[in-house]
């Protein structure tokens, strides 16, 4: 009778011990999920992130984009101004000296 409890007791003790690795396996892979969970929930909340951020550099770029044309065309402008005003006083300084080198001037 004795050699059939300890048998009986390996046989329990190995159940234990076959259950208590199951357990920790189950655990292990619990664990295990819900880190990739987590990191899926991080990944997601970063590309969310890049994306947010793309897009307000892209619209700050196409802003300051227009900002630079329109720099352009004010500076195109004050340099036709300029010229003109060079072409003006060029004339002007072109007929006095053609009115003090006529004849009716004399």
């Amino acid at each position: 009778a004795v050699v059939s409890t300890q048998s009986t007791g390996k046989l329990e003790l190995a159940e234990i011990l076959q259950i208590s690795d199951l357990q920790e396996k189950q655990k292990r892979s619990n664990h295990k999920l819900s880190t990739d969970t987590k990191v899926k929930e991080v990944k997601k909340i970063a590309n969310a992130k890049l994306k947010s951020c793309a897009e307000i550099l892209q619209e700050r770029e196409e802003d300051y984009e227009r900002s630079i044309s329109k720099l352009n065309d004010r500076i195109t402008k004050l340099k036709m101004r300029c010229q003109n005003k060079d072409e003006i006083i060029q004339n002007l300084t072109n007929s006095d000296r053609t009115r003090s080198n006529s004849p009716e001037s004399a």
